[in-house]
């Protein structure tokens, strides 16, 4: 999934969970969940990408997420456990990174980057994008009842 979908699942989860442990541990086990819905992301993972283009996608896709958060909850859920729940929420995807950017293959960026890749189920653009749209469907329903 795209950061930002992930980010927008830690942002309901964190208003929708009082305690923020247990929404912290909500949202670190909602990125593998979330990951086995067939989805659409950023083609960041072709050779034919330089890193820079990599990490700037990356990092773009990832202040989307948080932003959209912040706007749909930040009335509702304190800014501080909003961001942290929404970080968690894409944690897995901050500790692969390294694998990415900077070949990091040591533990543990290549360790997570192998389990996240028995997890992850792809589709391309559109259908792909649509279970994303659900999430963002979902995170406007939660922000306004």
């Amino acid at each position: 999934m795209l950061a930002a979908s992930h980010a927008i699942a830690g942002a309901i989860i964190a208003s929708q969970v009082a305690d923020p442990g247990i929404g912290y541990a909500a949202a670190l086990i909602s990125h593998p969940l979330l990951d086995l819905f067939p989805h659409w992301d950023f083609n960041t993972r072709h050779k034919d990408q330089t890193k820079w283009h990599i990490l700037w996608t990356s990092l773009l896709d990832a202040f989307i997420g948080y932003t959209v958060g912040l706007i749909l909850f930040s009335r509702i859920v304190d800014w501080k456990i909003l961001m942290i729940t929404m970080f968690i929420a894409q944690l897995p995807d901050w500790i692969e990174a390294p694998f990415h950017v900077f070949n990091w293959s040591f533990f543990p960026f290549g360790t997570v980057k192998k389990i996240q890749h028995y997890w992850h189920t792809k589709l391309d653009w559109p259908w792909g994008f649509l279970p994303q749209i659900g999430v963002l469907i979902l995170a406007i329903f939660f922000a306004v009842r």
